[in-house]
């Protein structure tokens, strides 16, 4: 496997390998990429003018395919997960600054499946959504940041069919049918 850096200058991203430029992508404003160059395959690394790493992701055949690592300019991972054919699918989590898990979950074909969860800083939840096919389906809960439930709504296909509220004791309050 290949490993190459990569550099971007304005809408152009430049890709070496020992310092070799071997590709050059440009890219346009309604979005689509001229690429010229050999094919990337392998692990493309970016780093900041101050030398911190930015980004490591894997390609194969010019497309984001296999794992990736996202880091902050201080250094901080905030991000990982896995493409297949320039769709995330896989385990796909978001950290906060001090490290805790911020969001994670899984996608399939670039899509979000089955449960996500988001995290306070502190590390504890704050809201579990459940996914099917990249459409919220189910139940979502929301925790107080003493992770106490404060409250539950129901979707079908996407639609919001009922919210149900929580005193702090974890009793019924208030429900809502939508």
């Amino acid at each position: 496997m290949n490993e190459y850096t990569t550099k971007m200058y304005s809408n152009i991203q430049v890709f070496y390998i020992n310092d070799e430029e071997v590709a050059r992508w440009y890219y346009n404003p309604d979005g689509t990429i001229k690429k010229d160059g050999k094919k990337i395959n392998g692990i493309v690394r970016m780093y900041s003018e101050k030398g911190g790493l930015l980004s490591e992701i894997t390609y194969k055949n010019n497309d984001l395919d296999g794992h990736y690592l996202l880091f902050s300019d201080n250094g901080f991972l905030e991000e990982e997960g896995s493409f297949k054919k320039n769709n995330l699918d896989g385990p796909f989590k978001q950290y906060n600054e001090n490290g805790s898990l911020k969001i994670e979950g899984i996608y399939r074909n670039g899509k979000r499946e089955g449960v996500f969860r988001l995290y306070y800083p502190s590390g504890i939840l704050e809201e579990e959504e459940n996914y099917k096919n990249g459409i919220i389906d189910g139940e979502v809960k929301n925790y107080t940041e003493d992770g106490k439930l404060e409250s539950k709504s129901i979707y079908k296909k996407g639609k919001l069919l009922k919210i149900i509220y929580y005193d702090k004791q974890g009793n019924i309050k208030k429900e809502e049918k939508i």
